[in-house]
């Protein structure tokens, strides 16, 4: 059964968490400090000598919230035999990317703003990907929410 409308906004899901490691989420521009580009992977810095260093882990917790919504929206595909399951599997990814979307705008936007001392600009494309993921999963918990309901009406009447 993997032809019913909660697998498509599961792969939606999925494909917008790989698009989160191509896209840029922010920009940071300063004619003093330079200009930076943040990705959820790392900082990178778009002038030949940059002024301000940011660590290769500094970004790791976002990768690892991105790859956790990525292994919970493709397990969650599979389970369509396990509807309970699939249900619980998909509330722990609107929670993961709810802490990703927290963490993004209330820990790394301001981190990188008194580092570089400039104010970030949003990229659109990078900052909807999250958004983007949330809206489908509640979509796709909710179809998988309505298929349960199904069901149990269907063995009442037998």
């Amino acid at each position: 059964m993997l032809q019913r409308i909660q697998t498509l906004y599961l792969v939606i899901v999925a494909i917008a968490g790989i698009l989160l490691f191509f896209f840029p989420l922010a920009n940071y521009y300063n004619e003093v400090q330079g200009n930076y580009k943040f990705f959820i992977y790392g900082i990178q810095s778009m002038d030949p000598e940059p002024k301000v260093l940011f660590n290769h882990f500094f970004t790791i917790p976002l990768i690892f919230l991105d790859v956790i919504s990525l292994i919970f929206s493709a397990s969650a595909i599979f389970l369509y035999k396990n509807r309970p399951l699939q249900i619980r599997i998909c509330a722990f990814n609107v929670l993961a990317n709810i802490v990703m979307i927290m963490v993004i705008f209330f820990f790394y936007a301001t981190r990188i703003k008194t580092m570089t001392l400039t104010e970030p600009e949003y990229n659109f494309s990078g900052m909807m990907l999250p958004l983007i993921s949330l809206a489908f999963l509640v979509l796709a918990t909710r179809a998988i929410r309505k298929d349960e309901a199904l069901v149990k009406s269907s063995d009442r009447l037998r």
